[in-house]
């Protein structure tokens, strides 16, 4: 939480910044709107949305998957 004075308690020191959050190659899950949950690889974060690199639960990649913000309802980042 941000008090008044821009001060931030009980964030981890290794958090990541939005920057970091969609950095490319970075592992996300994400949770859209129509129900679809994905699971891959950051490509590119831009203002309009978000390209993965998707992966089934085994980690074979299947195909690439572009989310416009607008459809995104989560993202969890693993780490």
């Amino acid at each position: 939480m941000e008090s008044g004075g821009g001060r931030t308690e009980g964030l981890r020191g290794d958090a990541p910044g939005m920057d970091g959050f969609f950095a490319r190659g970075g592992r996300v899950s994400v949770a859209a709107r129509t129900g679809i949950d994905l699971e891959g690889y950051v490509c590119a974060a831009d203002d309009n949305g978000l390209l993965l690199d998707v992966r089934d639960p085994s980690g074979d990649a299947t195909g690439y998957e572009f989310l416009p913000w607008a459809s995104i309802e989560r993202v969890s980042a693993e780490g």
